[in-house]
């Protein structure tokens, strides 16, 4: 069938979707409505078919702004004829499907457009009850999403698809390469966290060097791994250089994606400050891995780590809580780490397997399609 999938972005999340359908037998065509370079692919899969704005708007921008992609979007509905639409996040992608009026329309929440998004002010609002009022289903990555969406609509159990953008199995786990220079491998005597988030203001980025830097006080055998990038590197990088944590702290700057799961090994423990998230990709990464977590006291994260069982909650926001989470997990014996990485792992494989859990979504749009032929038969035989 063929599908027309919109969104807002081209990352790497969004190739994993496409790949996915396209080996699942689909005719997909790709709109990501912030570019307007039709040499710019943005990781979208050979196999798929790009369309490219005709008008340039930035990722991030007000509902209002792709509101006027529009009769573009209606043109190329026109001509495609899609089966259906898949559209993304909710206030960019999902608002101008709605506007679009086309049907059958998954509507799919990225998790911030939700918890975040959605309460930035009356425009952003307007426009995350009109995408959830049109649309026909709604998927989304973990409850506490779902709870968000419900509070504007309630879905029946019928139109939900609901699991995390989970990992391929097998890809992460403790056993295989390391990073090649030792300087970056866990090392004898000490405790190695490791950071893969973006150095932005959403992530916590001003409590987690400051609650390092806590906690390697009352142990300085403690080491981080600092793999992001973003906004902020520049103040963290300042941070670091102020309190005298170069050794310790070693920014080694994003690094491919295939190259994550090695640098997820060569670390003793996952830490992230996020204040917002849905289910996280990287703490599924870690978990993978087998390695015991820090993370924020917050609903989505709750949904996967039973604190100590298989990680710690810190409080959002508090650099004293983060520090004493991370002294917890250095603490560790020998005996509860090994029960602890043996109960991530297996949280994973049962609840964040992509391939086992993506035929959901494939039935959704089948049952999504069937459903409107049935409809439109039905409004022909009133007419």
């Amino acid at each position: 069938m063929r599908i027309l999938y919109l969104t807002d972005n081209g990352t790497v999340h969004n190739r994993r979707f496409l790949e996915k359908l396209v080996s699942a037998g689909h005719e997909l065509w790709s709109w990501n409505l912030t570019s307007a370079d039709a040499d710019s692919r943005n990781d979208t899969p050979d196999t798929v078919r790009s369309i490219t704005s005709g008008k340039c708007v930035s990722r991030g921008a007000s509902p209002h702004e792709f509101r006027e992609l529009l009769p573009q979007l209606q043109s190329v509905l026109e001509e495609l004829q899609p089966a259906l639409v898949h559209a993304g996040p909710i206030q960019s992608a999902g608002y101008l499907a709605a506007l679009a009026d086309f049907h059958p329309t998954l509507l799919m929440s990225w998790g911030s457009d939700l918890l975040l998004e959605a309460d930035r002010n009356a425009a952003w609002k307007e426009a995350t009850e009109f995408a959830l009022q049109k649309a026909d289903a709604f998927f989304c990555d973990c409850d506490t999403v779902l709870r968000k969406a419900n509070r504007v609509r309630v879905f029946p159990d019928s139109r939900v698809v609901q699991f995390p953008w989970g990992l391929k199995r097998g890809v992460f786990s403790p056993s295989g390469p390391l990073p090649p220079d030792d300087r970056f491998r866990a090392q004898a005597g000490t405790t190695t966290f490791i950071y893969t988030r973006s150095y932005e203001a959403l992530y916590g980025t001003d409590v987690l060097p400051d609650g390092f830097r806590r906690a390697r006080a009352a142990n300085s055998s403690l080491r981080l791994l600092l793999l992001g990038s973003g906004s902020q590197s520049e103040s963290i990088r300042n941070y670091v250089q102020m309190h005298g944590l170069s050794e310790a702290a070693l920014q080694i700057g994003p690094q491919a994606e295939q190259d994550l799961p090695m640098w997820f090994r060569a670390a003793d423990a996952y830490i992230s400050c996020a204040k917002s998230d849905g289910t996280s990709i990287s703490l599924l990464e870690a978990m993978a891995t087998g390695l015991p977590v820090v993370v924020t006291d917050i609903p989505s994260n709750r949904e996967w780590i039973r604190e100590p069982e298989n990680g710690w909650l810190a409080a959002s926001g508090s650099a004293d809580a983060v520090s004493e989470k991370i002294l917890r997990a250095a603490a560790l014996t020998p005996e509860e780490r090994g029960a602890m990485s043996e109960r991530n792992r297996r949280v994973v494989a049962e609840r964040a397997d992509w391939d086992k859990n993506f035929p959901r979504l494939l039935q959704m749009y089948e049952r999504l399609i069937t459903d409107h032929k049935v409809e439109r038969v039905g409004l022909g035989s009133n007419k």
